[in-house]
């Protein structure tokens, strides 16, 4: 970018030059003006370079600013404008004195400051041109970026969700489950049958979309906390307090799930010792999964591929990252919430 910029500088000095260097060529020798001198012209030449030069790094200036009480956002078109106006009328008043002082026009003063001051907007307005140019490609350079890691991400997930729902071990499990279930409540049984019938369509639907209304992922995750309680009993109790104003908010796919099952692989769950695990929401922060803390001494292997794909579409939909905080007592994650 350095590169490219200080290359369009010196095109645009060339290109607003280059009319009085043809002039200063036609003339006899001998025969130069002070307004039209050789020393004149590449005085000119380089106040344009260094102009456009500032106003290149104006224009692409990303971070905010705060002058006193003042805070200039360099991300918003309007404050670079109002601001680029204020610093060219500094400018082009200081270098327009100080070029007056060393090549005192001998013709009509008017028109030597009305082409100086032409010549500087011209430079600043092709200047302000080529940066918003540089700047849309730059973005779509990062959305290009940001998509081929969606793509990515999405890809990892897909296999992530695959492998911890379909595994053997979980459908081993499930079986199980409801093998027992026939033999002491058959009704037990159909229902479990109903809500993995459930949870499985939801995980083949959810490939197909970036995001889902927070309302189908709980009605997900109803589903797939009874197939957990069909495993734990009263070892896991699951509360699940949303308000209905955040039901048609939007979240990732699979998120709860991979928040409720990142906490029974590290966490005890036992008659003694049951693990509580608590979603709900928060105007300022999101959609909140807590659990209390308590620990395995063996965990069960876990890549955390689950949680950082999960982090980084969070990022991608919402700009915002996952919030994870642990005290002494509780394990809690914050999945930012997406306004439709």
């Amino acid at each position: 970018m350095n590169r490219l910029i200080l290359l369009t500088s010196v095109a645009i000095t060339a290109l607003i030059s280059l009319p009085r260097l043809l002039l200063l060529q036609r003339m006899a020798p001998g025969i130069l003006f002070h307004e039209i001198s050789l020393a004149d012209l590449l005085l000119r030449a380089l106040y344009i370079f260094l102009t456009s030069l500032l106003f290149f790094i104006l224009h692409l200036q990303t971070r905010s600013i705060k002058v006193s009480f003042l805070k200039i956002d360099f991300n918003s078109f309007w404050q670079r404008l109002l601001l680029s106006i204020v610093v060219f009328i500094i400018i082009d008043r200081l270098l327009l004195r100080f070029h007056m002082l060393l090549f005192r026009p001998h013709t009509n003063e008017q028109l030597f400051r009305l082409l100086f001051n032409i010549n500087m907007v011209i430079a600043v307005i092709m200047t302000i041109l080529f940066a918003q140019i540089f700047r849309l490609l730059e973005n779509n350079y990062r959305i290009r970026l940001s998509n081929a890691s969606l793509l990515k991400t999405n890809a990892e997930t897909r296999f992530e969700v695959l492998k911890n729902q379909v595994n053997p071990h979980f459908l081993f499990n499930s079986l199980n489950t409801i093998n027992s279930l026939i033999v002491t409540d058959q009704q037990a049984a159909v229902n479990y049958v109903n809500n993995m019938s459930d949870v499985y369509r939801y995980v083949l639907k959810s490939h197909e979309v970036n995001s889902i209304q927070l309302q189908e992922e709980l009605r997900f995750i109803a589903a797939y906390t009874e197939m957990l309680k069909g495993r734990y009993g009263n070892k896991m109790h699951i509360a699940v307090n949303i308000a209905p104003s955040y039901l048609l908010h939007r979240v990732p796919p699979m998120a709860l799930q991979i928040l409720i099952e990142n906490a029974v692989k590290h966490n005890i769950a036992s008659q003694s010792k049951p693990l509580h695990i608590r979603i709900f929401a928060n105007e300022a922060a999101g959609l909140i999964v807590e659990n209390n803390l308590q620990k395995r001494n063996n965990p069960e292997p876990s890549t955390g591929v689950g949680l950082q794909n999960l982090n980084l579409r969070c990022k991608y939909l919402s700009n915002h990252h996952l919030t994870i905080q642990q005290t002494q007592t509780s394990f809690s994650v914050t999945v930012p919430l997406i306004y439709s």
